[in-house]
């Protein structure tokens, strides 16, 4: 309950800085009349990094349509905003990493993603779930650019170095690699009829 609280208290927060016009930067666009993404500059980085990610979430964006693409860039945007303010958050700039990576993912510029999610990982050694998220979503990419050996390895390797976690959203990640990964079969064996 204490925790709804004080999400409810950051959206409005958030709120009342957009609706703000004095401090606020404009990205996006060259005229701001264009430009919906409107983002403030906030004193923490979880307020920096709900902002962004509300404007994730009430953006929708389809795929493969230009304009889309365009708000994408306005949500890696906001997302980078927490990184060039708060560089050293242990929670929330590896998130806010995270979710540019997944946007590129989502722009279906795989080899950026690609880049990104092994950024992620060389940037946030001590951070599992960035490592296992990374590792999952770069064998997402390599599948989505028609290399399904190389995914598999990052779907292994992903399975092998997190399967023994508490973490239950790392235990999730490792399910969906598992679910993705197909241990090779036995050549020339036919299944038993």
């Amino acid at each position: 309950m204490r925790q709804r609280e004080e999400m409810v208290r950051i959206c409005r927060v958030v709120a009342a800085a957009l609706a703000i016009v004095g401090s606020v930067i404009v990205l996006g666009c060259a005229t701001p009349a264009k430009s919906p993404a409107v983002f403030a500059q906030f004193n923490t980085a979880r307020e920096q990094y709900f902002a962004a990610a509300k404007f994730d979430m009430e953006t929708l964006v389809r795929r493969g349509q230009e304009r889309g693409f365009e708000r994408l860039g306005w949500i890696i945007t906001g997302y980078q905003m927490v990184l060039d303010h708060f560089p050293d958050d242990p929670l929330y700039s590896p998130l806010a990493h995270l979710c540019i990576a997944d946007c590129y993912m989502r722009m279906s510029e795989y080899r950026k993603a690609i880049r990104t999610f092994r950024a992620i990982e060389a940037r946030y050694p001590n951070h599992p779930f960035a490592h296992a998220q990374a590792e999952r979503q770069i064998g997402r990419a390599y599948d989505s650019l028609g290399q399904p050996a190389t995914a598999k390895r990052y779907y292994k390797r992903c399975i092998d170095t997190f399967r023994h976690s508490e973490n239950d959203q790392i235990k999730a990640i490792v399910a969906a690699c598992t679910q993705l990964y197909v241990p090779p079969s036995v050549p020339g064996r036919t299944p038993a009829r």
